[in-house]
This record gives C-alpha cells, structure tokens and sequence, in this order.
C-alpha cells in the first residue's frame, strides 16, 4: 500500500513588537494579539530574515510551508498595520436608528456619525415603504412629512467605530475590493517581495483564518454596497433595508435575498476569489476556512457557505474544541467542493481541543474522512499526542487515496440558502431573552466582552423550527448511514442535468448521480430552484420535502411559480402550501403524489428517522451502500462518541470505499454494495492488505455483492476493487 508522508512547519508571530502602532490600538487589542515591546516587528526585515530561515530549514527536510497570511485570527488586521496605514478601508459595522410616528404629521431625526447610507419611512400596518434619503438637512437630520396612518421612519448609516472595539481591532473591509488591494499589499506581497523564490515550491499554499461576518455582530456592511447592488440590478437597493431588521410583508423573502445575497456575493467575490486569483498568479494554491460552520443558519456568520468556496481552490472547515463539534458543518463544505469540482477538501484539525491524545486524533480524523475532507492541517497542539509518526502515516494515506475521484452517492439534498437569508434579521443592541440562540460554546471572556448581539450572530440567530437540513442531513448520514450530498441552488440550476430518472451533477471530474432529491424545510426558494424540481419531477424522479413547504419566491413577484410548482408535484391547493395545512392520511404519516412518468414526491410534516427510514426503503430499494447494523442514537456535541460511517469514491476507474468506527464499540456487520465487486481489504493504520470475505447475488434484478465488515473500536478500513478486475472490464 502507497504511504505518502505529510508534514509541516510551523511558525508562530503571537508576541510580535507593537511599539510603531498607536498605543490605544496596543491597548485594545493585547488580549488577543499579546503584542510585546521585545518581540521581533510583524513584517519587518528581520521577521523575514527568521522567516527565511524557516522556510530553508522546511526546504532541507523535505516539508511543505503553508503560508499563514496574517498575524493572528482572524485574517484581515495585517497585525495592526491596516488601521495604522489603511483606516479608510477597515470593516464597518450597518447601524440603524429609528422613530415612530402617527400621521399626518413631521417626522425628524438626526443621522449619526458615520457614512450615511439612506433613509426609509414604512407604514408599520401596510408596509407601504418610501425611500426618503434625499430629505437630509444641512444639520445632518433627515425631515420628513408623513400622511396619515402609523409610520416608521428609520435612518441607516455605517458605525466606523465599531471595529476598533472588538477584541481583534482593525479588520479590513471583507467586502470592498480596494480595501482587499490594500490589505494584499500589506501582506500577501510582502511575503511573495521577501521570499519569491520559494514559492511553488516550498511554499505550496496560503492559508486564511476564520475572516467571517460575525465579528461586527453580524452587519458587516460596506460603502459601496448600494452603488454596486444599483450597477448589477438597475435599482437602487434602499426601500429593502427595513427587511433587514423587520417583517415587510409579502415582500419579506425577496428582499432578504437581494440583500444578504447579495452581501455573500461580495464576499464571495472580493475576500476569497481575489485571494485565490491573487495565489493563482503567484504559483501557489489558497486554502482556509471560515468560522461556525456547524451553525444552522451562516448568513450573518459567513454569508454563504457552499458559495464562498466556488472559486477557492482548496475548501475548508475547521475543528475546534472537541470532537464531534463540527460534524453538522462538514457535509456543507465537502458538498461545496463536490458542487464546484474541488479535488481537495481541507480541515485545520485539533484546534484548542480540551483533550488530545492518541485516540481522539483518530477519532476525529476517520470521522472528516468519511465526510469528504482529504487533507489536514494539524493545529500546533498535535504535539501532545505520543505517536505522531504514526498520525502521519495513517492521515497520509488517508489523504493519498481520498483525494481526486468523483464521490458517489444516491441522495441529493437541496441547499436551502434562499429559506435560510428568508429567516435571519439583524439584532440591535439589546437581544430579547428568547432569541438568544442555543450554543454548546460555553461562556467565556470573549462572549462577556463582545456581547449579546454578537453571540447571537456568532451562533446564527435562532432558526424557525422548520430549517432541519442539518437534523435530516445527521438522521441519513449517522443515522440512516446514506451518504448525501448538498446541492447549492445555483448548482442545481446550472450544473445538474435530469436523464433516466436521475439528476446528474455533470462536473468533469466530480460527476455524481442522485436518484433522490431532498428539500428541507424552509419557506422559501428562487423560482428557477422550483422550476427545475418540478421538472425533476415530472421527469421521473423522486423528491422527498420536509417540514414545511416552499410558498416565497427569492426573487420579486414571482411567490406564484413556487407555489404552484409546490401545488402540482404535491397535489395539494396552491392555499395549502401558503398555509402549511397539508392534509396527511390518517396512519400514514407522511404524503405521497405519483405521476405518470413514474416521478414520486414526498412530503413529511416531520422529518422523523422512522419516516426517512420508511421512505427511503421505498425510494431506494438498492442502495449505493447499505449497513445491517441497526440504526445507533444520533448524537451532536459534547455527548457524540463516534460513530459508524463511510464514503465511495471512484478513482481512475477503480472503487474505493472508505469504512470508519469512531465509536467504542465493536463492529461486526454486512454490508451490501450496489454492483458485482472484487474487492481487497487496506489497513490504513498498518498498509497491510488482506482479502475481503465477500459473496455475489441479485436483488430486484441487479447485481449486489455482499462484504463481511469487521473493524475494532477506532479503527478503520479502504475496501477497494482489485486492479485485475477493472482492468477486466
């Protein structure tokens, strides 16, 4: 068995000399950044003298350098040199002020200091909505003259404050592009001006760390966003901001969308795709990950996260704090670079873990595996484990055999993005006692110092009980053991295909083909998403949607398409699907509408493990991959202690499946796999192969080959298909 060592270097800057930066700037940031009148200057000449006598002592020994680009998380500070050099382009948080008023009658307050971004007068009974940013005064008020009938008048402005007074003062502007030129001036060219020669070489990638939205309680927000939202849609974004912090009306879910659409979009954009263009030009790849990835909802945490990673070259995820924290986020990632065609999938592993030895690091390493991560960058911590060679070795073989092929699965899950910028608002300053959001993070200094408003957005507010994707994608995954994959709506409408009843992800390298598509729960979806469903649908195939069914178009005007999409593939009244009162038979527990092509869709009011169970026995009567060992208690948090998992990939032709226990127990199973295999059994602890007890038949007219699974607590094992044999075929 091939044995592909990895390896790493390692260089810390915590504790690096403050004394060229404003001391108020010092004083706030110490905390996090520990800067010291001792240490050697951030960037300076003889930070990359040491530097460069790392990177040769990395070179000597055979390593790969990682180029961690900022002083400390998250990415963007530059150490403090953006806000002493750059101030005009660091982050600014989206404030709101607001008064009520009963018309007829004049109506007046004074705007902030700050960038003002407009002004909106909203009848709070009709949501009639009126963009009154042009009636500023001289004395910075904005005055208005409201009819009769009970407004609101509220003023929107940029807080430039804000940023200095978090615990990681300075951030740039994630969401402008000359403030991402000005912050890779600052850094990434420095680097490339003092160590040209090693890149592509020894330095192989670049590396951000959790740059994400939440630090600025959620409301990121930039100058140029209205001019450049009125350049890419013709009109100006304004009469959308009170959609922001309140309900208005049917036009609630368009507005959301275009906003915090939008906002993801830049994002996207001008933080990861110019740094990856920026690597791209100086030879190297970008990797990196963004921050909470396990909460339900990552509008105001990373805006969107199977989006953000469509032009990085290597997506990924971190893990933090203990095992099994981050298990609800990485299908989200993995998915992404299944949707984008990304080979590798990248995890910083091990971070400030409360314990790490031995055990715990396999745990968690055949856990990401299973899920689609192919390549770890080990927090410096990993020290601590007694055995790290044989980490390596067995974390290199991983990686040798995971990365690159197309992943299989039978099941596509629809990414509900549009539900989910439907579902989030802005919390002021005060957040009531019952939106707090529920977190397995306990208190510390840093939520105490940044605050209510701050926790909320970190967590991802508090979804409605209907956006479950992650609970269903936990029951099939853990649970039902049926891998899946997330599906981006864009994706779906541009990338996938709908041939012999199966909906085609047609990548060049990543080509999977889903036999199921699941919609989770969420009120809302773009039209063109319903569209191609329902043409899914009408083609043969079969949808399974839970919870609550979409009845908001993403886009204006356009809630009747989804609805009667909805309305037809579910032969339920269009007034239904707006209600949510969807008759269920009496003992059956679920809705089932079939046409004439054969198409069958679904609806489960709840997403029950017992009703996913029973439906997808019926959907998939021949699964991919399917486990005799009974369903085991699906666990999140603290309490998860393994569990047993797996992932098929295809490789140059070649059949490889991927078997973990990261559970304490013994496993001693059958498992059945779709198709006529030889198979040979890899040890990746070990490199020793063994031959695979197995046995052939038919079911339901199509070959199936039956495998006798054992695997001790902890252990794991590739079954993959003998090269005699598919050179054979």
């Amino acid at each position: 068995m091939a044995n592909q060592r990895f390896g790493g270097f390692f260089d810390s800057v915590n504790g690096g000399n403050g004394r060229n930066l404003d001391p108020a700037y010092v004083q706030q940031a110490s905390p996090q950044f520990r800067f010291t009148n001792h240490g050697i200057e951030y960037l300076s000449d003889e930070f990359f003298r040491l530097y460069r006598l790392a990177v040769e002592e990395a070179k000597k020994n055979g390593l790969s350098f990682v180029l961690y680009d900022d002083y400390e998380y998250p990415t963007g500070t530059v150490g403090g040199q953006l806000y002493m050099k750059y101030p005009q382009y660091m982050a600014k948080r989206l404030d709101m002020i607001e008064k009520d008023g009963a018309g007829p009658a004049k109506v007046s307050l004074a705007i902030p200091d700050g960038t003002y971004i407009g002004a909106v007068l909203m009848n709070r009974d009709t949501h009639e909505r009126t963009d009154v940013s042009g009636q500023k005064t001289v004395d910075k008020r904005i005055e208005c003259e409201v009819p009769k009938g009970n407004w609101k008048l509220m003023v929107f402005y940029l807080n430039h404050q804000a940023v200095l007074k978090i615990r990681n003062p300075g951030l740039v502007d994630y969401l402008d592009e000359d403030a991402m030129n000005a912050f890779l001036s600052l850094s990434y060219e420095k680097f490339y001006t003092h160590l040209k020669e090693y890149f592509g070489s020894v330095i192989k990638m670049a590396f951000f760390d959790e740059p994400t939205l939440h630090w600025l309680d959620g409301r990121t927000w930039t100058p140029s966003f209205n001019t450049n939202f009125e350049r890419k849609f013709g009109y100006s974004p304004m009469k959308h901001y009170p959609a922001l912090w309140y309900d208005i009306g049917p036009e609630t879910a368009a507005a959301r969308n275009a906003l915090f659409g939008f906002r993801a979009q830049l994002f996207a954009d001008h933080f990861v795709w110019k740094i990856a263009r920026w690597c791209k030009d100086h030879g190297i790849q970008s990797t990196g990950h963004l921050d909470q990835e396990e909460a339900a909802n990552p509008v105001p945490i990373n805006g969107d996260l199977m989006k953000v990673f469509e032009h990085q070259d290597i997506p990924g995820h971190d893990d933090i704090f203990f095992p099994g924290r981050s298990n609800r986020g990485y299908k989200v990632v993995t998915s992404a670079a299944f949707n984008y065609d990304k080979p590798v999938v990248m995890a910083e592993t091990y971070a400030a873990y409360t314990k790490l030895d031995d055990r715990t690091v396999l745990q968690t390493a055949m856990d990401q595996y299973a899920m689609g991560v192919n390549l770890q960058i080990p927090w410096v911590g990993i020290n601590q484990v007694k055995d790290v060679a044989a980490l390596n070795d067995y974390v290199g073989r991983l990686s040798y055999l995971l990365q690159h092929g197309r992943h299989v699965a039978d099941v596509a899950m629809l990414y509900p993005i549009a539900a989910l910028q439907t579902c989030y608002t802005f919390a002021g300053s005060h957040v009531r006692e019952n939106a707090k959001p529920e977190t397995d993070r306990p208190v510390t200094d840093l939520d105490k110092a940044m605050g209510p408003a701050w926790e909320y957005a970190y967590n991802g507010g508090v979804p409605p009980p209907e956006i479950d994707y992650m609970d269903v994608g936990e029951t099939l995954y853990r649970g039902l053991r049926v891998d899946y994959t997330y599906l981006h709506p864009e994706v779906l409408e541009t990338r996938c295909v709908i041939g012999e009843r199966k909906l085609i992800l047609n990548n060049s390298e990543n080509r999977e083909e889903y036999r199921v598509l699941i919609v989770p729960g969420g009120n809302a979806l773009s039209s063109a998403t319903a569209l191609k469903i329902a043409e899914f649908y009408h083609s043969g195939g079969t949808v399974i949607a839970t919870s609550r069914l979409p009845y908001s178009s993403a886009e204006f005007g356009r809630d009747h398409e989804v609805q009667q999409a909805i309305s037809e593939m579910f032969a339920i009244p269009v007034d239904a699907v707006i209600s949510g009162d969807v008759k269920i038979e009496r003992g059956a527990g679920y809705l089932v509408h079939q046409n004439r092509a054969g198409g069958r869709a679904f609806f489960l009011p709840k997403a029950a493990p017992s009703l996913l169970k029973t439906v997808l026995r019926q959907t998939l009567p021949i699964r991919d991959v399917e486990f005799w060992e009974e369903m085991g208690p699906l666990e999140k948090g603290r309490p998860y202690a393994g569990a047993l998992t797996y992932i098929h990939k295809v490789k140059n032709g070649r059949d490889i499946y991927f078997f973990a226990n990261s559970s304490a127990k013994q496993v001693d199973t059958s498992v059945v796999l779709r198709g006529r295999k030889e198979l040979t059994i890899w040890n990746p602890h070990t490199g020793e192969k063994e031959h695979a007890t197995l046995t052939h038949a038919k079911a339901g007219g199509a070959d199936v080959t039956t495998v006798r699974l054992v695997l001790p607590p902890v252990a794991s094992r590739f079954y993959i298909q003998e090269e005699e044999r598919r050179r054979g075929r």
